[in-house]
Formats: structure tokens, sequence, C-alpha cells
């Protein structure tokens, strides 16, 4: 089994949602496991990526208002099979965009999930101790992914919206930061899910 795991986070134009996204599972998977974080490899695209066009001034000044870390701007790209085949999890800002993910790699559809949805099956399994001890957080995360399909049906929202983080690109700074509230909410959840590294 590898010990590297490889998150693919995907909005549609990769300057806004899916880097601020990545900085913040970052921050989380760093703040809960220190260096073992390394072994987990988060990196972002869009299915309408502007290509090249740098990170969006906006995501800094939310990662800021959140105190998180801001990562250095990194050139949008477009989502593609060889990314989507090679990353362990997928994590998309919307339902649309998830589709659109399985559409490309149909084969992936387990291991596709927008972050919301992911993030409430993870309070779910936290919270009925469902995941096995792991020796890192790349098993842990495995494990998650893989446990995770089956409790998609059991804790549906009754809205299925309610999934997606709105696309605030352009939009005043107040909006944005609600949608980073949102994402790091969930990231905090998804990864307080995980089980802590055996000593």
């Amino acid at each position: 089994m590898r010990t590297r795991f490889e998150v693919l986070v995907v909005c549609t134009a990769n300057i806004s949602r899916s880097p601020m996204a990545a900085a913040l599972l970052r921050h989380h998977l760093g703040a809960r496991f220190g260096e073992a974080a390394a072994t987990i490899r988060v990196t972002s695209a869009g299915t309408i990526a502007l290509v090249g066009e740098p990170t969006d001034r906006a995501v800094a000044e939310v990662l800021r208002a959140l105190r998180r870390p801001v990562p250095e701007p990194t050139p949008a790209r477009q989502v593609d099979p060889q990314l989507v085949s090679a990353a362990d999890l997928v994590l998309t800002m919307t339902r649309d965009q998830r589709a659109h993910v399985i559409t490309i790699v149909p084969p992936v559809q387990r291991r596709v999930f927008t972050v919301l949805e992911l993030a409430r099956i993870s309070r779910r399994l936290g919270e009925d101790h469902r995941l096995p001890a792991s020796a890192a957080p790349a098993a842990g995360l495995r494990s998650l992914v893989t446990a995770a399909p089956a409790w998609r049906g059991p804790t549906a929202p009754r809205d299925q919206a309610s999934d997606d983080v709105a696309d605030v690109h352009g939009q005043k700074l107040e909006e944005q930061l609600k949608a980073g509230r949102r994402l790091d909410e969930a990231f905090a959840a998804l990864v307080a899910a995980l089980p802590a590294p055996l000593a």
C-alpha cells in the first residue's frame, strides 16, 4: 500500500474556492498530525480552469481573516483524467462538479465527494467510532474513503443543494468569507473524525 495519499480539490476556475479549500485542508491536517501530515498531498484543479491564472487575491484575505496560513499562489490548471485517476480522494465544491469528475473517469465514483458531503459523513463516522485505529493519517484517510460511500444515503440532507459551496468569486469579501468559514468548519470536522495515529 502506498504511504502517500493524494487529495485533489476541484472547483470551476481553480482560482478561488479550490485553492482556498486546499489551503484549509492542509492547515487542519498539519494542526492535527504535525509532520506526519506531509504524507498527504493536497492539490487543486478546475473543471473550466483559467489555466495559468494565479490564485485570486481575495483568497489570501479570507485566509488571513480566518487566521489560517496563506500559501504561495499557484497557477490554475484544468482537471483531466490523469489527475483524477491519480487521486485517492477527490473533493468538489458542488454536486455538478462531482458529476463532472465522475464523467471523466467513471471508476472513481466511490472516492469522489463534495466537501460538505464528506464532512457530514465524517461527523457520523467519528461520532460512532467506526474508523479503525491507524498508524498514520494517510491510512486514516484511506479508511474514511473506504467507509464513506455506504453512508451517502443514510446521511443525505433533505435539501441536496446544501451539499454545494456556492461560487463567490468576485463577490464582496463578506460573502467570500462566509464560503471560507463553511469550508474551514467542514475540514475541521473531517480531520477531527480521523483516528489518532497509534503511538
